[in-house]
């Protein structure tokens, strides 16, 4: 078994203004059931027909649809969909974020680390604050499957790690593409 200290996840979101208190609606990929905490229990058995959201902050061609918690207040789970191609620049994260690769390939690189290839399955952890970026290099769409231990927020840096607003990262991205990496 081949563990890194590297993770992956920039699926990442700018999630302050995007609650997801309530879970997704009920569709042939999301099965709520209900539990005893009055809380509904949540089954997706088809990631790629669940009712994905654009998030604002983060390139658009990364959505997500809730599972658990409103991201933006508490620890939470989500389900993260990068069309292919789909990079999320150098970023970091307040919460420990810990991330499924259930479908796609992926590439993921840690400041100062080499990239690394995800495969369907993979796991990873990210302690906070480490910088990181995320790509979605398959041919077909990456389905992601997010835990954050704390309300889940996205701190965009340019190359020297310097902060950058979320326009200026994405329109880096949008400009470079994965060039270098």
């Amino acid at each position: 078994m081949r563990v890194h200290a590297t993770c992956c996840f920039g699926a990442a979101f700018m999630l302050g203004t995007f609650a997801l208190a309530e879970p997704p609606a009920t569709t042939s990929s999301a099965h709520p059931a209900a539990t005893s905490d009055s809380h509904p229990a949540v089954m997706i058995d088809q990631p790629e027909k669940a009712q994905f959201q654009s998030v604002p902050g983060v390139p658009a061609c990364n959505t997500m649809v809730g599972t658990r918690g409103d991201p933006s207040k508490e620890p939470a789970t989500f389900l993260v969909k990068m069309t292919s191609g789909c990079v999320v620049p150098w970023h970091w994260h307040r919460a420990t974020e810990e991330v499924i690769l259930l479908k796609g390939t992926a590439v993921a690189q840690m400041k100062a680390e080499k990239p690394i290839v995800l495969k369907a399955a993979s796991y990873s952890q990210l302690p906070v604050k480490h910088v990181h970026r995320f790509r979605c290099s398959s041919k077909e769409a990456c389905y992601v499957f997010v835990v954050a231990d704390a309300p889940f927020d996205i701190n965009y840096v340019d190359a020297t790690g310097k902060e950058i607003t979320p326009a200026e990262a994405i329109a880096e991205v949008e400009r470079d593409g994965h060039r270098g990496w």
